[in-house]
């Protein structure tokens, strides 16, 4: 009963197996390319590896992704066809929380608009919402969603979130299902999309959408760079209709130096760095995995296929 590691997002492999050996000292791990007799491998964990060069793992029983999005996995037709499990912190992630009130609060307090006054050296004070006056809203309320929600609204601004399927908050005004959307974008003065990259959310952050904002608002894309339309966001800002975008995820990546948005004087271009995965925080949610698999509990953060996230 062996657990195969491929070359991780971040860190060495050799680092990675480290990791998860501490906390599970019996385990046989493998360490890509290392995989041994294929037989053995129940449990594999996934990073940057191309699946058509795995072996056939006929025992394989479930696949734990090294990163929060997986929509890649699920489209892969070298993807085996076993259960995947997140990884994640179960409470949600401190480096997108810390990355998601950072951003928001960048608009909140106009950083773009004014590190553009300074280029054209211009010094002039902005008018200034209260964080009360300051509605913001998430799209997605998922457990990397939850914390930094939380933690704007306790910082006093007006937060909301919206989902296609119903959830219930006590803190969080939720908008639930398709038919709530206009409504929901109609009092976001700031919106952060970590949304799951489905066939039903490609192309979501388009002019459709912009246009049902107020006048004026930014958003803060954390999610897929599938999500957004470029061109109907570079018309939106040109327009004023949105007055400034954080990306943080591009399609493609790295974003092409032709791209419009790199030189867009309403956009923030960041590398994807909202999150960097560490295996010394996943080694601990991989052990109870494989702690829940052997036991045969229900795993905690299982992926449905079937909703693609």
């Amino acid at each position: 009963m062996a657990l195969l590691i491929t070359p991780p997002v971040t860190g060495s492999t050799a680092y990675w197996g480290e990791c998860v050996q501490a906390l599970a000292p019996d385990l046989d791990i493998r360490l890509w390319p290392n995989v041994g007799a294929a037989e053995d491998i129940i449990y594999l964990m996934t990073g940057f590896l191309d699946l058509a060069e795995l072996p056939t793992l006929p025992n394989l029983r479930l696949v734990m992704p090294m990163f929060a999005g997986f929509d890649h996995l699920l489209a892969d037709p070298d993807m085996p066809s076993v259960p995947i499990v997140r990884t994640g912190p179960p409470a949600g992630d401190p480096a997108m929380t810390e990355y998601a009130i950072l951003h928001v609060l960048r608009h909140h307090r106009q950083m773009p608009e004014y590190i553009d006054q300074q280029r054209r050296s211009e010094w002039r004070v902005r008018p200034q919402k209260l964080p009360r006056e300051q509605r913001v809203g998430f799209m997605g309320f998922g457990v990397l969603a939850k914390p930094p929600a939380r933690a704007l609204h306790g910082l006093g601004f007006d937060v909301a979130a919206w989902t296609r399927t119903a959830r219930d908050d006590a803190d969080i005004g939720m908008f639930c299902g398709v038919d709530r959307l206009p409504e929901f974008l109609a009092r976001t003065d700031i919106l952060v999309c970590l949304l799951p990259l489905t066939d039903k959310t490609k192309g979501i952050l388009n002019a459709d959408l912009f246009a049902q904002m107020p006048k004026g608002a930014s958003i803060i894309n954390l999610g897929r760079g599938g999500h957004l339309v470029d061109e109907d966001l570079i018309a939106a800002l040109d327009s004023g209709q949105i007055a400034g975008a954080t990306l943080d995820a591009t399609k493609p990546e790295p974003l092409p130096p032709e791209s419009q948005l790199w030189q867009h004087r309403g956009v923030t271009i960041m590398p994807h760095t909202a999150r960097r995965v560490r295996a010394d925080v996943i080694a601990p949610q991989v052990v109870e995995i494989i702690r829940r698999d052997k036991s045969g509990e229900p795993q905690l953060w299982a992926v449905d296929r079937s909703a693609g996230y």
